[in-house]
């Protein structure tokens, strides 16, 4: 009978090794081809001076390697293809809501809307100013505040009324800058139940927050985070992309917070 010198057929599974690594994907050897040799090593090995284990067992833990290299890439692709699906369906339920996106200092105040601004106090502040701002960075109004304890602080204004922490705040309108007020048909000048004038709340527009207060003796800004609503969003590559109303971008890790407004 016949028999071949184990040492070609170790050659053979060693050229195997070295192509892998320099040939082109495409000349590559699969699974079932690496069986081939293994099996082909083991029918025609020399009865006499058989395949050292060491060197058959260092060549299944090859093809386990290989194999569970397979398994992993193929488990990966399936877990990010889940979590692009995943963040897609997340992303499109914002369609509509108002976000805080971190570093964005300018909010939208649409019609008949509230805009929104948010800040995080490391210390409690005392005397805190708020100052609503103008896209040109005119002062329209200021609103003294209080106290404030360290911790999260919100503030909500629809273009007349004040609400800080969920709170309305007590704000006589004839203390406002703007003093313009609604009218009927006859030019008359329209009064609430209580009899005073009915203000026009500021038009739709970009607005600023700046807030001021007292923290430790001195006077710091607080920077405060705007509101933002989201209009639609993109996805590409596998990445999502959130579109905000006023033509900005954020990233769904940018949001800070999502309002109920």
């Amino acid at each position: 009978m016949a028999v071949n010198d184990v040492t070609n057929n170790s050659a053979i599974l060693d050229q195997y090794r070295t192509s892998e690594t320099t040939q082109p994907k495409e000349n590559e050897l699969g699974r079932d081809a690496f069986l081939e040799l293994m099996v082909a090593q083991l029918n025609n090995q020399n009865p006499l001076e058989p395949t050292d284990n060491q060197a058959f067992v260092a060549q299944l833990a090859q093809f386990s390697s290989v194999e569970g290299i397979d398994n992993l890439n193929t488990t990966a692709e399936a877990m990010m293809s889940n979590f692009s699906s995943t963040s897609a369906l997340q992303a499109s339920s914002l369609v509509g809501q108002s976000v805080i996106v971190e570093g964005n200092e300018t909010g939208l105040l649409l019609n008949q809307g509230v805009v929104s601004g948010y800040t995080e106090l490391q210390d409690s502040a005392a005397d805190i100013k708020l100052t609503i701002e103008n896209e040109n960075g005119q002062v329209l109004e200021q609103f003294s505040l209080g106290n404030h304890a360290s911790g999260s602080m919100s503030v909500r204004w629809d273009g007349l009324n004040l609400m800080v922490d969920g709170k309305v705040q007590d704000i006589d309108p004839q203390s406002l800058n703007r003093q313009e007020y609604y009218v009927d048909e006859e030019g008359e000048t329209i009064l609430d139940a209580n009899g005073d004038p009915v203000p026009i709340p500021y038009p739709p527009g970009e607005y600023v927050f700046r807030v001021s207060g007292m923290v430790s003796g001195e006077t710091e800004e607080l920077g405060m985070q705007m509101s933002s609503t989201v209009d639609s969003v993109t996805m590409n590559n596998g990445s999502v992309t959130l579109n905000l109303a006023g033509g900005q971008t954020a990233a769904l890790d940018e949001i800070k917070q999502i309002l109920d407004e």
